[in-house]
């Protein structure tokens, strides 16, 4: 089996969206001929936003795990401010932020460039020299957010010649929270050239989804012929047991993190207006995962009896919670985001219910829902279109009882297939000199 080199920040037991990816392609690589090695960072110096210990179990056996140390200033801010951390998912409001979150807000746009995970970089890429020389590895895979990750792998390009996959699941300085970070013009232009630097020197490129691949072909002439766009997927894996009892309500779920940023009021109103309408259909609204203060009092003071908020979850729990809703709640922030694809879109697919997605116009995450005839998509303010859409599925749950869809379309985002398209790239990738 040949070894390829991964470095990436979130692996097991860090929990979230962004440690589906790479624990997936590394499980579903080896069918193909890879073994990874993967150089992560030690979960007690680590600043995961949460932790979700069931992943562990599905790291794949035999698979070489690299934990190193790191200098977390993230760690640092959140012991002096308790109330007010640094953000690692979108950014609040200034105007609502207090001094304390003002100040480590700016300090963590300023002085920790391209982000406050930088610190992991030297401990990352000493780890990486050392496995580099002993194995012999010839291919390295660098996964980011945090995009302070690429820098390892320019590094070690830089040192070695080694052939580099720069896999950006994200924008970089195109993120739809950018400009709130309010940086320094000398922070942006530090900021900026790192990311182009990345861009020009990685072999290939991954991204998530065609528009995103368009905004970085546009950085550099030197992009073309090197971007791939590899979305995320589902695990075949996490859906084959029966899908769970319906809970005997029409239940409208929303998997993740959500903040102010996200625009659900319409939405809120919308779903207010369809259970009034509609008084002998019970209604269930679960917000499942973390959300921030201003979006749960907007559901609490909107929706009274009908919200539901577990919590954050662990990812087996959260796929049951998707299989057991009528509606599943897809947002795509408010802003310049048409290229941004969620990874839970591809489960939500999986889970065989109908979505409704928030997004800007021509948004890339819509085509997809449209393309597999599994919901529908509205800008944030259309509160009369969603409306109508949530009582439509509403009377349909009333009279079948259940929403499955049944077509099939969503087979095509399995994470085995992609990874046989990745290990493909790898397989055809030989080290420069």
């Amino acid at each position: 089996m040949k070894k390829i080199l991964v470095v990436t920040y979130y692996w097991p037991p860090s929990g979230g969206p962004g440690v589906q990816r790479w624990l997936k392609f590394v499980k579903y690589l080896r069918r193909s001929g890879f073994g990874a090695v993967v150089v992560t960072v030690d979960p007690e110096k680590a600043s995961y936003p949460v932790f979700d210990h069931s992943l562990e179990k599905e790291i794949p056996e035999g698979t070489e795990v690299h934990r190193t140390n790191s200098f977390e200033p993230l760690r640092i801010f959140s012991s002096f401010f308790k109330k007010e951390k640094v953000p690692y998912a979108g950014i609040p409001d200034r105007d609502k932020m207090s001094l304390a979150g003002k100040i480590s807000l700016y300090i963590r746009a300023n002085f920790f460039i391209p982000d406050a995970r930088k610190g992991w970089n030297r401990y990352a890429f000493r780890e990486c020299c050392r496995i580099i020389e002993q194995e012999k590895i010839t291919a390295v895979i660098t996964s980011s957010p945090p995009h302070s990750t690429q820098l390892t792998g320019l590094r070690l390009k830089q040192k070695y010649g080694i052939r580099w996959i720069a896999d950006l699941r994200d924008p970089w300085t195109d993120i739809y929270y950018y400009h709130k970070l309010h940086h320094s013009e000398r922070a942006k232009r530090k900021d900026l050239a790192y990311e182009l630097s990345v861009l020009e020197n990685a072999d290939h490129i991954l991204v998530t989804s065609n528009r995103t691949a368009k905004q970085y072909s546009a950085k550099s002439a030197a992009v073309a012929g090197k971007i791939h766009v590899i979305p995320n997927g589902f695990d075949e894996d996490d859906f084959q047991t029966e899908a769970p009892a319906s809970p005997g309500k029409f239940t409208v779920t929303f998997i993740g993190t959500i903040n102010e940023q996200f625009g659900i009021g319409k939405f809120v109103a919308a779903v207010k207006n369809a259970q009034r309408s509609l008084p002998s259909v019970p209604f269930e609204v679960k917000f499942v995962g973390q959300t921030d203060r201003a979006v749960e009092n907007l559901l609490r003071s909107e929706l009274g009896e009908m919200l539901v908020m577990p919590g954050y979850v662990s990812h087996k729990e959260s796929v049951e919670e998707m299989r057991k809703a009528q509606l599943l709640l897809l947002v795509i922030p408010q802003g310049p985001n048409q290229g941004t694809v969620p990874g839970k879109t591809f489960e939500y697919l999986a889970a065989q219910r109908s979505i409704i997605c928030l997004a800007p116009e021509g948004s890339s995450a819509a085509d997809i829902i449209r393309s597999c005839e599994a919901g529908r998509s509205f800008v944030h303010d259309d509160q009369k279109g969603m409306e109508e859409y949530i009582v439509s599925l509403a009377k349909e749950w009333q009279a079948k009882g259940d929403l499955k869809i049944n077509n099939g379309n969503f087979r095509q985002y399995s994470r085995r297939s992609q990874a046989e398209i990745l290990a493909g790239l790898i397989s055809g990738a030989t080290p420069k000199t």
